[in-house]
């Protein structure tokens, strides 16, 4: 039986959220293949070490798990990644190799794709497989477009990396009548030659960056604001960003203007952003802005003018001045936690 993989990062405690939306994603390819397909998560582990309770895996229907165990995979390093899945791979030959487009999925992935000399599409939003050949959905322009893909494979495995939050967090499904089948673990110890490579990565610690340094493209909440709260409402976007935990975003009249740094415009000369919650401060709803952040999750929108298109792509609505609201919600928050 065939099979595709999907590549799992996790903690100690559980899995990260975007694998539940990729398991979901090659399901989905799984079901429109004309034979019997297979989908498989594969984690990386060190031998002995703990994993996150695989009763908690985020989709239900998955039934089979690969861990590939090894010293050298107690911690991530890339070479000592793309070392254990290319043993893998060559063991098995999967149909499609799929990870979370992550920081670490960007670092192997492409690595492993020239390791082996397979086909690799990175930063994929949807993927199929027809005739021998992978179909990704892509954006292009940052944003602004899109685009299908196809990369013929002549029988080889293909490799590709989902952008997280382009599905959502998937709705969990019910619990069926029929028991469903245990999970299938299967470990394996991959090869993996001690090189000057690894000798070089030392793990010293980890250290979570300032919401200052966290890439907009990569922040899971942003707190944007526009022309509407003013130079001294970013004083007021930045102090409630801290206290929920978001990256500062802003529309490119106020970087123009100075009121933050250019590094932070989202739109369509600045940054696209896939977050889980965008809160909208004093930002009308120009195309030029709403081209980057369209594809976020949830919407907040803050603005005084009930005509404002921002409204339009809001899953939630507060009619009046952001800089009030913003120092009302940072107050109940506040209260909330020390209740």
């Amino acid at each position: 039986m065939s099979e595709i993989w999907a590549i799992l990062e996790y903690n100690e405690i559980a899995f990260h959220e975007n694998s539940g939306e990729l398991l979901a994603e090659l399901t989905e390819v799984a079901q429109k293949l004309q034979h019997p397909t297979t989908v498989c998560a594969v984690i990386f582990a060190a031998l002995d070490s703990s994993w996150p309770e695989m009763g908690l895996l985020p989709h239900p229907g998955i039934r089979c798990l690969y861990i590939l165990e090894h010293p050298q995979l107690a911690q991530f390093t890339t070479d000592g990644y793309v070392a254990a899945m290319a043993w893998l791979i060559r063991q098995r030959r999967p149909l499609l190799v799929a990870a979370s487009a992550s920081a670490n999925g960007r670092d192997w992935m492409p690595r492993l794709a020239v390791r082996l000399h397979l086909p690799f599409v990175p930063g994929c939003l949807g993927l199929d497989l027809q005739d021998d050949a992978l179909l990704a959905l892509r954006s292009v322009y940052e944003g602004r477009g899109y685009v299908q893909t196809r990369t013929s494979l002549h029988k080889r495995t293909a490799l590709a990396t989902l952008v997280p939050g382009v599905r959502g967090v998937p709705v969990k499904m019910q619990q069926s009548v029929t028991p469903m089948p245990s999970l299938t673990i299967t470990r394996f110890t991959p090869e993996i030659p001690a090189g000057s490579e690894q000798e070089r990565v030392r793990r010293i610690a980890i250290q979570a960056p300032s919401l200052e340094e966290v890439e907009l493209d990569a922040a899971e909440r942003i707190v944007a604001g526009g022309r509407g709260v003013g130079q001294e409402g970013f004083m007021h976007i930045s102090a409630f960003a801290r206290l929920v935990g978001a990256a500062v975003g802003a529309t490119r009249v106020a970087t123009d203007r100075g009121w933050v740094e250019h590094a932070r415009q989202i739109g369509a000369t600045g940054k696209s952003v896939h977050p889980k919650l965008y809160i909208a401060c004093g930002i009308s709803g120009a195309a030029q802005h709403t081209s980057g952040m369209r594809e976020a999750q949830t919407i907040v929108a803050i603005n005084p003018d009930r005509t404002a298109p921002i409204f339009a792509l809001a899953n939630l609505g507060l009619l009046g001045d952001a800089n009030q609201i913003l120092l009302l919600a940072a107050d109940m928050i506040e209260q909330s936690t020390h209740t």
